[in-house]
């Protein structure tokens, strides 16, 4: 062989060698590692419900009443939700309707104003979401009832909840809950009843249940949840939105003398 082609010979050598090399790179162990990260998201179930287990028409509660009557009626608001997922605390209120017999808002002002004069909160009541209780300054079917001078300082509604001027009307007054330490939160198992007995007064007369007729106060519950909003006021923007947009759910766990609005009576 000449040198030439030698020179030839071993270029092609060379180049097979390197091509086995390589070939033979392939079939090593590498040194691998692999590892996954898995986070859950639990969805809220946030769960309000109002019970007033006071109030039972069908034992004739709110049926011919008389100056003097006195009965209890404990709407009450409770965080029931399940502590599952921890903590799921929430913004409430509750509205008072003023309606007459027939479920529509009653107009005259006069009116009005003799409905409102029947609700009091006596803060010595004792029962609660699920259980009937009694009161200590008033008193449920006391003879001779109360007189108006004996129920000035009752306050009308539960001093745990604020009257919220500007969604309010004459007819329909909302009440915010704001707790004792006035932050509005309901944690979990805690529970608020708005007022607790219908009072009417043994200074009316003939005049003044001519003037009201047949009434209703019927109580209707808001809530949304805490977590997400700085406030309970930004809270309530939302939930007016929500409202709006017909997008608020109806808890099922609301129990009570409801109607066809899902309102207490």
């Amino acid at each position: 062989m000449d040198r030439k082609n030698l020179k030839r010979y071993m270029a092609a050598a060379a180049a097979a060698a390197c091509a086995a090399a390589v070939g033979i790179g392939t079939t090593m162990a590498y040194m691998t590692e692999k590892d996954e990260v898995t986070n859950i998201f639990t969805v809220g179930d946030l769960d309000v419900g109002l019970k007033e287990p006071e109030w039972n028409p069908d034992d004739g509660d709110g049926i011919n009443m008389y100056p003097g009557y006195t009965v209890y009626k404990n709407p009450t608001v409770k965080n029931i939700t399940s502590d599952r997922n921890g903590e799921e605390p929430c913004y409430a209120r509750m509205l008072i309707h003023i309606r007459d017999e027939d479920g529509n808002l009653i107009e005259d002002p006069e009116a009005i104003e003799l409905v409102k004069q029947t609700i009091r909160f006596d803060g010595s009541y004792t029962g609660n979401y699920e259980e009937k209780g009694v009161g200590s300054v008033l008193v449920q079917g006391r003879i001779p009832g109360y007189a108006l001078e004996e129920l000035k300082d009752i306050p009308m509604v539960n001093p745990d909840f604020t009257l919220d001027t500007s969604r309010s009307e004459p007819n329909v007054l909302v009440y915010n809950y704001m707790g004792a330490d006035g932050t509005g939160v309901l944690k979990i198992g805690e529970e608020a009843a708005l007022f607790t007995d219908i009072v009417i007064p043994t200074d009316w007369n003939q005049t003044h249940f001519e003037t009201v007729g047949d009434f209703q106060v019927s109580v209707t519950l808001e809530s949304i949840q805490a977590s997400g909003f700085a406030t309970q006021a930004d809270a309530f923007l939302a939930l007016d939105e929500e409202i709006k947009n017909g997008t608020v759910q109806a808890p099922e766990s609301n129990k009570g003398s409801e109607n066809d609005n899902g309102e207490l009576e």
